[in-house]
């Protein structure tokens, strides 16, 4: 139709569906463009990418339309792309940054400046322009070759956490407390000998130690912060769960926190500090922050929605994080979270991970366990028999997402520790 805009969407694995997608974008009389092979056409090769695609084709084609990106063919695309007159472009896979940025700046729609990449996807990047700009300064350093991580280890110092300098969903992410535990890892990781997915390029960054904090309760948030003409402001705050080992996300919960509240504006406003020293202009960035002895500390920035939040923010009735994005890419005025009402519900959404140890599973059965359970609204299992469970693959071997509402804290608490209790899995 031609009264309605169209809003490129550069597909990849990420923070919001097709179909939530499609209902939000209807609701702003917006049509979706979903761009497949966006890297290949960049020149961004990303593994994988295009699998994930592929199973997803139905679900884009029935939610907009599909133009696919061929290696080399840039012009081509940009063609496609151009033919449906669009208004706006945003991704919600942190993959696909880069190359969204790259279309952008060809077809002069607003998005992260091509110079911000960088410091927005890469983590050595993004630690350097934090130090220059006096947002947090953290030892930290880049190795690509075994023989370069001395040098590293007397720089950061131990204990430490090595993790990629690209990547997402706690890959490969660990401490290391000895030179001995650090060589092994890192050289593995480096050779391809190890247990996970081999690293090109890996950083050594000092450990933050968290603030005392009783389990369930994690000892870190998430600020995901809405832009408007490059200022910043706090949408939506995530509470986080204790971590399972050794840095894996159990999940979060909103709006209402446990931390008290002059902590969380403290947060926030670093949250939107960090932000802005990244050079986001417009549209979402997700922070993630870690609550020290000595105050908050920036753990990294996302340059795009963080998972979860969209279902989090609209069960907790805080705010409407999708329409956010949508609009801000549309190049429409949105509004920001809603008044806090202390009776609003807490929304969550917590992840079951396998133990450390495990390197698959072996058998499910006691999912109408896990359904049971007070307050499981809904339970979805994300893995089968015979898939993969080792620890180093992060969240991509999460065995199952429960999510629901309580009225407290103390009710969430006994909700996790009743999943935690639940035998409906068996790994090897």
């Amino acid at each position: 139709m031609a009264d309605r805009s169209t809003l490129v969407v550069v597909y990849d694995r990420g923070s919001l569906s097709p179909t939530r997608l499609a209902e939000v974008a209807a609701c702003n009389e917006a049509e979706l463009l979903f761009v497949v092979g966006a890297e290949a056409a960049t020149g961004t090769p990303i593994p994988a990418a295009a699998a994930h695609a592929e199973e997803m084709m139905p679900a884009l084609r029935m939610c907009g339309e599909v133009v696919t990106g061929v290696p080399g063919r840039l012009d081509e695309l940009l063609t496609a792309i151009d033919a449906h007159q669009p208004a706006g472009i945003v991704t919600f896979s942190e993959f696909q940054l880069a190359p969204t940025a790259r279309l952008a700046a060809r077809l002069g729609l607003p998005h992260h400046a091509l110079d911000d990449i960088p410091a927005i996807t890469l983590k050595d990047a993004q630690r350097q322009r934090f130090a220059e700009r006096g947002v947090d300064a953290l030892r930290a350093e880049v190795v690509t070759a075994p023989g370069q991580l001395e040098a590293a280890l007397e720089k950061v110092g131990l204990p430490a956490v090595v993790k990629p300098v690209w990547g997402a969903s706690s890959r490969n992410t660990r401490a290391v407390h000895t030179a001995a535990e650090a060589h092994a890892f890192v050289t593995g990781l480096l050779a391809g000998t190890g247990p996970g997915v081999p690293e090109s390029a890996l950083i050594i960054e000092e450990l933050l130690v968290g603030r005392p904090t009783p389990a369930p309760w994690g000892d870190y948030m998430a600020v995901d912060c809405a832009v408007r003409q490059g200022r910043a402001e706090a949408l939506f705050t995530s509470s986080k769960f204790t971590l399972a080992e050794p840095f894996r996300e159990r999940g979060a919960y909103g709006t209402r926190s446990v931390v008290e509240p002059a902590l969380v504006a403290e947060v926030e406003a670093l949250a939107c500090r960090a932000v802005e020293a990244l050079g986001v202009t417009t549209g979402i960035a997700d922070v993630e922050i870690k609550l020290t002895p000595d105050g908050p500390r920036v753990i990294e920035v996302n340059g795009r929605l963080g998972a979860w939040v969209d279902d989090l923010a609209v069960r907790s009735e805080s705010a409407v994080p999708a329409e956010v994005a949508v609009r801000a890419a549309l190049g429409l005025p949105f509004d920001g979270r809603r008044e806090a009402v202390p009776d609003n519900p807490i929304a969550f959404h917590y992840l079951l991970v396998p133990p450390v140890g495990v390197t698959e599973v072996r058998a499910i059965h006691g999912v109408p366990a896990l359904r049971r359970v007070p307050n499981a609204d809904r339970v979805t299992v994300l893995t089968s028999p015979g898939s993969p469970a080792g620890w180093e693959l992060g969240a991509t071997v999460n065995a199952a997402a429960i999510s629901g509402t309580v009225a407290t804290h103390d009710e969430l608490a006994e909700t996790v520790a009743a999943l935690e209790e639940v035998p409906w899995i068996t790994y090897g």
